[in-house]
């Protein structure tokens, strides 16, 4: 359902995080992209890093991640715009069992920046700074600040972002929900009852969004999908 640790009056809030795909390699199509995720039931980091220390190159490939965002599921339109209209959507528990978690945003030049910068500057002067336990918390940093304070003047924190250090792999039962346009969802569940008749790959039979639907229609959507798994629950 829509809302926060089963209750429907938190809709600030989401039990759900999502990955959106979006155009370009290896298909070039954001929904072959998220095909593809589903079909190798694995999601790929980027070649570039996030966090505060992505940028040093001892420890660079320690920050390549796979991002969500934890924006509640009827809330999705300004994120789409930037992404595609593709998403896999995971809960939240799933992905803390995954080593991942949420996103903390420092102020540029703020306290915690400067004290987070000498700890940064410690890590690598260490005797040993690929071990360095620091490296498990810097993925999920991110400096922001002004206009003036580039390269961080690009404010993020509106996308509530949840990382997972390196790959994330799972199968068709962890993933919670799945956002396509709703002319294809009915393509999409055929082509998923194919592939498990013909043994071709795994089906995914979770709930099937668009994310351009109003929260009464998402909502609507959830609890249709509710009845049908306790009706075939009981027999």
């Amino acid at each position: 359902m829509l809302g926060y640790q089963a209750n429907p009056q938190w809709r600030d809030m989401s039990d759900f995080v999502v990955h959106f795909t979006k155009p370009g390699p290896p298909y070039g199509d954001a929904y072959q992209n998220m095909m593809n995720i589903l079909g190798t039931r694995t999601l790929i980091p980027g070649a570039e890093g996030f966090g505060l220390a992505r940028r040093e190159a001892l420890v660079a490939e320690r920050h390549r991640s796979v991002c969500f965002s934890e924006i509640p599921l009827d809330q999705l339109k300004r994120l789409v715009q930037r992404r595609s209209l593709y998403g896999i959507g995971f809960s939240r528990s799933f992905i803390l069992s995954q080593g991942g978690g949420p996103v903390w945003y420092v102020q540029y030049a703020s306290p915690a920046h400067r004290a987070l910068k000498h700890q940064v500057d410690a890590a690598l002067a260490s005797r040993e700074p690929e071990q360095h336990p620091l490296w498990s918390m810097t993925p999920f940093v991110d400096i922001q600040g002004d206009t003036h304070n580039a390269p961080y003047s690009y404010r993020f924190d509106w996308e509530r972002e949840w990382r997972v250090p390196g790959l994330l792999r799972f199968t068709e039962y962890d993933v919670a929900v799945l956002f396509l346009p709703e002319e294809q969802h009915g393509i999409a569940r055929d082509f998923f009852a194919w592939a498990v008749q013909e043994k071709a790959g795994p089906g995914y039979f979770c709930p099937c969004l668009d994310p351009l639907w109003s929260s009464e229609q998402i909502s609507h959507a959830l609890a249709q999908h509710d009845t049908q798994h306790a009706r075939l629950q009981a027999g």
